[in-house]
């Protein structure tokens, strides 16, 4: 009787634990509800790799032959996206302005982000001196978003 209770006892757990879990793919470890979501938002990504970063799933993916980053939250939201450019790849009047008034600065590293249907742009700077990075939320104007002297 006691191994028949303890065998009901362990089935019960197992199909709850498998119920209400967030059925993550064994796999990956990713839940069903996340992977579901982001192949509905990006439909045509190829080779996806996945990881966890702190509550958000981090999706690296290629799309259109570009290497993209999305981040989701457990919801299967999509909470940020972003890529790495080219600067040929900004706005024309990004562009100008970072030749006109950092022309004694190089291009470090330059980061579209997508957020909230917004696109907003991050570039990274340097000099013998300084390592500026701009942000340019309107994608007409550049602000400091942070200065360092080296």
């Amino acid at each position: 009787m006691k191994k028949i209770i303890t065998g009901i006892m362990a089935l019960v757990l197992l199909t709850a634990s498998a119920t209400f879990a967030n059925t993550p793919d064994n796999k990956n470890g990713v839940a069903e509800k996340v992977q579901t979501s982001f192949k509905k938002e990006f439909s045509k990504a190829e080779n996806i790799t996945w990881s966890k970063v702190n509550e958000l799933y981090r999706a690296q993916f290629v799309l259109n032959g570009h290497v993209v980053f999305a981040f989701l939250n457990e919801d299967g939201e999509v909470v940020s996206a972003y890529r790495n450019i080219l600067s040929t790849q900004l706005p024309l009047q990004l562009l100008s302005q970072i030749k006109q008034d950092y022309s004694d600065y190089w291009i470090n590293e330059l980061v579209e982000l997508t957020k909230d249907k917004e696109t907003s742009y991050y570039v990274s700077l340097e000099n013998g001196n300084d390592q500026i990075v701009l942000k340019s939320e309107n994608g007409i104007n550049w602000t400091v978003y942070s200065k360092i002297k080296k």
